[in-house]
């Protein structure tokens, strides 16, 4: 019977697979702005514009200012002068400085610099969370897949919790998971071991003092996995507790 409770590993195969999706729509976001400013730039004629007003707006937000900045260049087009908005902006821009910029031979009014600024933010965004997701998903695989070997092929042992404390080494949404350990006399060569489940995200220190399925590789004790969730969920049973969080 596969347990109800989850450990700290499924939280992170959970948040790996948050953030490949939030990776993978910055991404495309990203590469779809690229396409359709190349696209523009492609058909754009370049020019060179003056910049005539900057308009900025300051608000607060968590407690500190920001600013907005409005920018107006003019140029001219086919023997007209025009005055638009501009895309884009930075701190070397002043009123009266001269850039380049693309308008459409079409609908000269549509305007944009040179710059990718947006793009390259989306795209490293996209690339950082997409990259970080995939690694919280191996992990994940691999550790699962580490388990499932253990608990078909290796010595199922029965150990003792001898104690409980937090990993300060972890945090999952500003908390530090649980871990246990525990000790294991093994029959087959009569030494003790000592090991330590993997991380849980609530507090099991109730289960000090009770034993615990540990399955442990007969040619490597250093591989083992603490069942901690089937004991668990044996805890609750016998204790009548009806945890419907």
């Amino acid at each position: 019977m596969k347990s109800k409770y989850k450990n700290a590993n499924s939280v992170l195969m959970l948040i790996g697979i948050i953030f490949s999706v939030i990776g993978t729509v910055f991404l495309v976001a990203g590469i779809a702005v690229l396409i359709s400013y190349n696209t523009f730039i492609d058909n754009a004629v370049q020019t060179e514009a003056e910049i005539t007003r900057i308009e900025s707006d300051s608000y607060k937000r968590n407690g500190k200012t920001h600013n907005d900045y409005d920018v107006w260049v003019e140029y001219e087009a086919d023997g007209e002068i025009y005055e638009e908005e501009l895309n884009y902006y930075s701190s070397g821009m002043y009123e009266g400085k001269k850039i380049n910029i693309y308008y459409e031979p079409d609908n000269p009014s549509e305007i944009i610099t040179s710059q990718k600024l947006f793009e390259a933010i989306f795209m490293m965004i996209g690339g950082i969370f997409a990259i970080l997701g995939i690694i919280f998903i191996i992990i994940n695989i691999k550790a699962s897949r580490r388990r499932k070997i253990l608990m078909q092929t290796g010595d199922r042992l029965t150990g003792t919790i001898i104690n409980v404390g937090q990993n300060m080494n972890v945090a999952i949404n500003r908390r530090h998971p649980y871990k246990a350990e525990c000790e294991v006399i093994n029959p087959f060569d009569g030494e003790k071991y000592l090991y330590s489940s993997e991380n849980v995200t609530c507090n099991i220190s109730e289960l000090v003092g009770r034993e615990v399925t540990v399955y442990v590789d007969r040619n490597n004790k250093k591989k083992y996995y603490v069942d901690i969730f089937e004991l668990m969920d044996k805890y609750k049973e016998e204790e009548k507790i009806h945890d419907y969080r």
